[in-house]
């Protein structure tokens, strides 16, 4: 208890740090860009992930991500159905190390 009543300034700017990150990753997922993407006849999420996805990520995973972010209870959608896709899925892993100039 003694060192709680010493260092209470501390334990302040710990909780403020706290906080702080909390909002700044709260903002940080808020501010990915998507892409509304509209289903059509035909349209599975198997196929919207091999087009979006890129081998960024394995294939389960994306729709797993897909399904969380449009609050989907299954992964049946359905022609008309929206969604949305991220941005950031659309670079693959060769255009990132193209641009920091690690290609053979």
């Amino acid at each position: 208890m003694q060192f709680i009543k010493n260092n209470s300034y501390l334990l302040l700017v710990v909780a403020v740090c706290i906080i702080f990150t909390m909002i700044g990753l709260n903002k940080a997922e808020k501010d990915v860009p998507f892409e509304k993407v509209v289903v059509a006849e035909g349209d599975t999420l198997w196929d919207y992930s091999v087009k979006y996805a890129n081998n960024s990520v394995p294939a389960d995973k994306w729709i797993k991500d897909i399904i969380n972010l449009n609050n989907l209870t299954t992964t049946t959608i359905r022609v008309g159905d929206e969604l949305k896709i991220p941005k950031n899925n659309l670079l693959n892993h060769n255009d990132i190390t193209t641009l920091a100039g690690e290609i053979e």
